[in-house]
């Protein structure tokens, strides 16, 4: 069974501290450099962004660990990261902790398949130290414009794209663009995801919405098992949300294969108002066998 930790309560510190507690035999660290990957979509609004106290929290388990290093990691898609750092109150993490603050959108490239808008597949150019490092994303509880949630595996997927054009590439149709984060996270994807639900965003996410208070917090050493225990607690099904339902088919995996550890979905779950283009975003099927699409390679 695939662990998630819960924890339920008003507080972001606490919430985080409480659900990695619940994994904590889960998580071995291996011998590669530390990145945390907060969620700073956009640097002014700081609904959108992951709390600084969620970080913290992280930060301190992985300590506990025995990490000694860190290297906080944005791309913004708005804004500078410098700005969202001082924005979010990063800046204290340096006197605390041995961190330093990176920009991804300037980072050495490599690259990782994925589709184009006509289901072609293609190559995307992806930051060199998001491959290279163990991945920490520290993440919000957010709806989205695209491909309905947004959580741990999209903060880490679309974070790593090298810039903002990179970045807009993977945002041009429902279907593209659940297709080819389910193939990038064949290749990337976080090592550790920690889901801050605490105050979550609903509506018109993932930086437009309004906040509901889901006073809950996720983690798992597994790669996409929080954000589908997450996006049930949001009140949405994995049959809805097409890139984790391809990512888990993909891993021969079902809901049932996870387990939630602390508390139950029923228990936590807490209806998200979805984005008002949530309608048309369900229409992210292919025709045919999408095991044939996705299997397909870039020529060359």
């Amino acid at each position: 069974m695939i662990n998630v930790g819960v924890s339920r309560g008003t507080d972001s510190y606490k919430n985080v501290t409480g659900a990695l507690a619940r994994i904590e035999d889960d998580v071995v660290i291996p011998d590669k450099p530390v990145l945390i990957k907060p969620n700073f979509v956009s640097t002014s609004v700081p609904l959108c962004a992951t709390r600084v106290e969620a970080t913290i929290a992280t930060l301190e388990f992985l300590e506990s660990k025995g990490v000694k290093e860190f290297t906080i990691g944005v791309g913004p898609a708005i804004g500078t990261p410098e700005s969202g750092f001082a924005a979010y109150g990063y800046e204290q993490l340096k006197d605390r902790f041995n961190v330093r603050f990176f920009d991804l959108n300037t980072d050495d490239e490599t690259t990782v398949p994925a589709f184009d808008d006509d289901l072609q597949p293609r190559m995307l150019r992806i930051s060199k130290t998001v491959a290279e490092s163990y991945v920490v994303s520290v993440c919000p509880m957010k709806t989205h414009d695209t491909v309905v949630v947004t959580l741990g595996l999209k903060n880490v997927l679309v974070g790593a794209l090298s810039g903002r054009d990179e970045k807009r590439k993977i945002h041009r149709g429902y279907r593209s663009i659940n297709l080819t984060l389910a193939k990038m996270a064949q290749h990337i994807g976080p090592d550790l995801t920690v889901i801050d639900g605490t105050v979550g965003m609903q509506g018109d996410g993932p930086i437009r919405g309004f906040e509901i208070d889901s006073n809950v917090a996720l983690a798992s050493a597994d790669r996409i098992a929080a954000d589908v225990v997450g996006l049930q607690m949001m009140g949405f099904e994995l049959s809805e949300v097409g890139y984790l339902r391809y990512c888990m088919e993909l891993r021969n995996l079902s809901t049932d294969d996870i387990r939630t550890v602390g508390h139950t979905i029923e228990e936590c779950r807490k209806k998200f108002q979805p984005h008002s283009g949530y309608r048309e975003q369900l229409k992210w099927g292919v025709d045919g066998d999408w095991r044939d699409v996705i299997s397909k390679t870039p020529a060359g």
